[in-house]
């Protein structure tokens, strides 16, 4: 312990006073030279054959870049994985950290987007829930009717799924609707009970508060 405890003063000794100067100068730019890099968000997609160690692969090499993934989300669908995420990077960073996600992982393609700022809070927004027997155009007929309506879909999720008697497969669709302007409740609601009519499926949706509004486009 004693050897270690004079070692640093016996360097710091051998520095002269422009090299502690220097030393000085150095350190105290760096924190300017990050603060004047301007930084953006980058939302990046892997789509490909799932296998192991995919989401590490893609992790490692986004915080090797320089990169911060502030928000994620993938899933399978069959023997295919999708991946998206919300890297916060330098804005100079873009085509280099897409090109070192590629590298990493050659066999998926690879999409990147840069992320516009935040919207305000949207005006409507409500959560949409669709159960029925499964059948030919349900997405279609369904998304087909929240477009006319002026409405887009958020975290869109369907699935198909063995009837719990049996005999039968049961389709439920569920996401979340947003408007950026008013929306006639009324028409909405009559329109949905037409379609239920029409389609002969179960149609449910819930609006969302102002806080719970806000969180969506955060």
């Amino acid at each position: 312990e004693s050897g270690f405890s004079c070692y640093a003063p016996c360097i710091q000794s051998r520095l002269t006073p422009t090299m502690m100067l220097a030393r000085a100068a150095a350190a105290a730019a760096r924190p300017a030279l990050r603060q004047a890099r301007p930084m953006s968000q980058l939302v990046v997609s892997v789509v490909g054959p799932d296998r192991v160690g995919v989401v590490n692969d893609v992790t490692r090499t986004v915080a090797s870049s320089g990169g911060n993934v502030l928000e994620s989300n993938s899933f399978s669908i069959g023997s295919v994985f999708s991946m998206s995420l919300l890297i916060d990077v330098g804005h100079d960073q873009h085509t280099i950290l897409a090109s070192a996600v590629q590298d990493a992982v050659p066999q998926f393609a690879v999409t990147a987007h840069e992320n516009e700022a935040g919207d305000a809070a949207p005006a409507f927004a409500a959560a949409l829930e669709v159960t029925c027997a499964d059948g030919v155009g349900l997405i279609a007929e369904v998304t087909e009717f929240v477009a006319n309506s002026g409405l887009s879909l958020s975290k869109l999720e369907t699935k198909s799924e063995a009837a719990p008697m049996g005999g039968s497969t049961l389709f439920s669709l569920n996401g979340v609707m947003l408007s950026k302007g008013s929306v006639d409740e009324a028409k909405l609601a009559q329109g949905f009970k037409d379609l239920e009519t029409r389609m002969g499926v179960s149609i449910d949706y819930c609006l969302f508060d102002d806080e719970q509004a806000a969180k969506m486009v955060a």
